[in-house]
């Protein structure tokens, strides 16, 4: 009989050493591999537009289709704290650019993302974890191991069973995840601004007004049914507080009940496939430049 210890040190080595490569090849790189090279990429190269939100830009806007040089620096859950912060990162960085395309969805301010501090706190500035209650050691233990992969070990079958496309992160910072079409799968949103990000929000209005940074405010496609979460009367008083900012700098594109989108043109209920975004990013980038040129 194999002695226990033995046994538990040789599942550490597994999970610790050779789990995280088999669900990279499953599930694409881990969180903390897309953001390392997320900010790496952020601060080396050069662009005059610069791409800030969650998932629904993180995969809905593929920079390689806009005119203008530009980087996609979103990720996956980001609210405008995080946002926020980001822009004071490349602000130390010494980073220019022009323009800001800020994504925005309907649910964005209603909750504070906290699931990626244990990568992001060492990159911002103090102020940011100011934000956030005080994890004990087990909560920070379950975020920096995400020790909730190690339950994954079905994967290890699925790697010699499964056929799928590369999941992956682009130089251009979109990120890539061709799931398969989840028509029927449930999505609960809350329309609520918490404080805080309204706080945030007009932060980002701010820092980018001195610097002379141009916005548009995004927001990608919804699904029908997505849109069936919020009232008429929610929905036109959220679009009156974001119109509320717009002036000769800041311009609100609004796609999301725009005609023409099927629920095919989804990954799952939120997420625009590799297609939809192609034909998303074109439709940007026409209305884009259509402003910029207007103005000269």
């Amino acid at each position: 009989m194999i002695p226990c210890f033995i046994v538990g040190a040789i599942y550490s080595i597994i999970t610790l050493f050779f789990l995280p490569n088999l669900i990279e090849k499953e599930e694409g790189p881990s969180v903390e591999k897309l953001i390392h090279q997320s900010f790496k990429n952020a601060s080396s190269k050069n662009y005059d537009l610069l791409i800030l939100g969650n998932s629904g830009t993180y995969r809905g806007i593929n920079p390689d289709i806009l005119s203008i040089p530009s980087y996609n620096f979103s990720h996956d859950n980001d609210t405008y704290n995080q946002i926020y912060y980001k822009l004071v990162w490349l602000k130390r960085k010494n980073k220019k650019f022009k323009y800001l395309i800020l994504g925005i969805d309907y649910f964005q301010f209603s909750y504070i993302s906290d699931t990626r501090n244990y990568l992001y706190s060492p990159l911002f500035d103090v102020a940011y974890s100011k934000d956030y209650p005080i994890k004990n050691f087990m909560q920070l233990f379950f975020d920096r191991t995400n020790i909730k992969d190690m339950k994954r070990l079905k994967y290890l079958k699925n790697i010699f069973t499964d056929k799928k496309e590369a999941i992956f992160q682009k130089e251009n910072g979109q990120y890539i995840r061709p799931d398969k079409f989840a028509k029927e799968r449930k999505f609960y949103t809350s329309i609520k601004r918490l404080p805080i990000q309204e706080k945030y929000f007009k932060l980002i209005l701010d820092i980018c007004s001195k610097d002379s940074i141009e916005i548009f405010i995004c927001m990608v496609p919804v699904r029908k049914k997505v849109m069936l979460n919020y009232t008429e009367k929610d929905i036109k008083e959220f679009n009156n507080y974001i119109a509320a900012n717009v002036n000769s700098r800041i311009y609100y594109l609004n796609y999301s009940t725009q005609p023409g989108w099927n629920a095919e043109d989804y990954t799952d209920m939120v997420h625009l496939n590799v297609k939809a975004a192609d034909k998303y990013s074109k439709q940007l980038n026409d209305t884009v430049l259509k402003i910029i040129n207007n103005k000269d």
